[in-house]
């Protein structure tokens, strides 16, 4: 669901529905009715918007400068409508909104992002999954360990593909047991999983 609002963008030219912001929540909405049909869950991606990126987040950080405001104007409407229509996953990318949270932390590990924005702003109680922990934005800035577990506190229900699996498990064995992580935190994610 990335609106292409970034000419300069050439990794989403080829995979948006274009660059209005309608339209791409309209053809998205029908992909996941196709899909669901035959028993295939959706899962709307790159929250907040990939399409306002030029980087390439499988090498590094991917910015977007918008402010929130401005997301809700473009990238963020076509999310809205596939939450209106109870899409059953939502994965968030490693989009870097310095004028959002004012550093380069991706959106995937951000509580302001996923809490704040993504659950209680827009109204969204279903599956968070990050995009691949593997991916270059994550992996070379981040141990596998310290991004699962700012991942999981941040919101996330779901940790795609930690480049270090055992590390990620091991670190959120530890931030559990030190109260850096809650149980209830990790139980509200189960809830959700199981109910889907």
């Amino acid at each position: 669901v990335d609106v292409l609002t970034n000419p300069e963008n050439k990794l989403m030219a080829k995979r948006s529905f274009g660059s209005d912001a309608s339209l791409v929540g309209a053809m998205a909405t029908e992909f996941m009715v196709g899909l669901e049909e035959q028993g295939v869950l959706a899962c709307a991606k790159h929250f907040p918007g990939h399409g306002d990126t030029k980087e390439d987040s499988h090498e590094g950080f991917a910015f977007t400068d918008k402010t929130l405001e401005e997301l809700r104007t473009q990238e963020l409407i076509p999310f809205a409508e596939q939450i209106a229509q109870g899409v059953s996953f939502i994965m968030v990318g490693h989009i870097s909104a310095p004028n959002i949270l004012g550093d380069s932390c991706p959106s995937s590990l951000s509580e302001v992002m996923i809490t704040d924005v993504l659950r209680e702003e827009m109204g969204y109680d279903r599956i968070v999954i990050t995009d691949a922990l593997n991916m270059g934005a994550i992996a070379n800035n981040y141990t596998s360990g310290d991004a699962a577990v700012m991942a999981l506190q941040a919101g996330v229900d779901i940790l795609l593909m930690p480049k270090d699996f055992s590390g990620a498990y091991d670190a959120v064995l530890k931030a559990v047991e030190s109260g850096e992580l809650s149980e209830e935190r990790l139980e509200e994610s189960l809830v959700r999983i199981l109910k889907v």
